[in-house]
């Protein structure tokens, strides 16, 4: 119990120790402007600035190894201009293997139509709809895309199905994206799109769950058509398995949570797991849900290697349209 003005004194003047790594700073933009010490600075800066350094380092890591990167994302970073940064690693090389959902893929084939708009988080749905319009957060999308892209993918599926009643042979989800991918051969938007540079650059490029968004809506309408037609969706994930099997070091860029997150760790738990880890995420782990994961909780499963001295982690909390374009130009783009 504190009584004197001594005993509170003693209270708050408890004796420290200097326990800690570096400085806590921050980049000083007196002087002419580095971009290459600007983002060094931010492993310094604390907070989450400081994760995001260790991911710009954890990148530069991967590549100096020539680690085998795998890149997996939502649908939202299609829908977003994250885009745009996803084409450019996948049309130079700099990733390996992609695995994103079902709205990734349709989404980024039909920007090469038209592009989505901006618009606003607080439009009012019911008016939105009434004009055709379909909202993703601030960007809006109208319907006419959708109805160009059922046009799209009609010819490939055909396709599948003459080749599928012709030698019995059934078609997997991968030889899908990439025919999808070599369709936009055709269309003069192409090499915006990260569809046909994995195609292009012989990168496989998983989409999990096919029978999801307006993909799915077309196969099962597809379906109703041509009731025999049908789908290999295990060929995805023995793809994905082999080549995690590989002796060579990996490392994963995860944009999110949800299926690709999934897809991509849970694979690792077949080599007692993957060398090196970035979670760009909000998710939140006191849920318990698979998105806000640790890269620490992923060692228990088998997925992440356990061992201190062959691993590296980290997630970076926060909105990836802003934290994934810096990691890009940190560590891919910047010399």
């Amino acid at each position: 119990m504190v009584k004197t003005l001594k005993d509170m004194q003693k209270a708050v003047r408890k004796k420290s120790n200097e326990i800690g790594t570096g400085q806590v700073k921050g980049y000083d933009f007196e002087g002419e402007f580095n971009s290459k010490e600007f983002f060094n600075s931010f492993k310094e800066t604390g907070f989450q600035a400081t994760n995001l350094g260790k991911a710009i380092e954890i990148v530069k890591k991967m590549r100096k190894e020539k680690a085998k990167i795998f890149l997996g994302f939502t649908s939202n970073m299609a829908s977003c201009g994250v885009r745009e940064q996803i084409t450019y690693l996948t049309k130079n090389k700099l990733v390996d293997f992609i695995v994103t959902t079902t709205g990734g893929i349709e989404e980024d084939i039909i920007k090469t139509h038209k592009p989505f708009l901006h618009g606003d988080f607080d439009a009012d749905g019911t008016w939105l709809r009434k004009n055709g319009v379909n909202r993703t957060g601030n960007i809006f999308i109208p319907n006419d895309r959708y109805i160009w892209f059922e046009k799209f993918i009609e010819p490939v599926l055909e396709k599948f199905y003459l080749e599928q009643k012709r030698t019995g042979k059934i078609c997997n989800s991968v030889d899908i994206i990439k025919e999808l991918g070599k369709e936009l051969e055709n269309y003069p938007n192409k090499e915006k799109s990260f569809v046909y540079w994995a195609y292009k650059n012989n990168i496989n490029l998983l989409c999990v769950p096919l029978a999801d968004g307006a993909i799915g809506d077309h196969i099962y309408m597809f379906k109703k058509k041509n009731k025999d037609f049908q789908i290999d969706l295990i060929r995805e994930w023995e793809l994905l398995v082999d080549t995690v099997l590989e002796d060579e070091k990996s490392g994963a860029i995860i944009i999110g949570g949800s299926v690709p997150k999934h897809h991509i760790m849970n694979a690792f738990m077949m080599r007692e797991g993957i060398e090196y880890t970035i979670y760009i995420n909000t998710g939140f782990e006191g849920e318990g849900s698979n998105a806000g994961a640790s890269p620490d909780e992923a060692k228990s499963w088998g997925k992440a290697n356990s061992d201190k001295n062959e691993s590296e982690s980290v997630k970076v909390w926060g909105e990836a349209s802003i934290i994934f374009p810096i990691l890009v130009a940190a560590g891919f783009k910047l010399k």
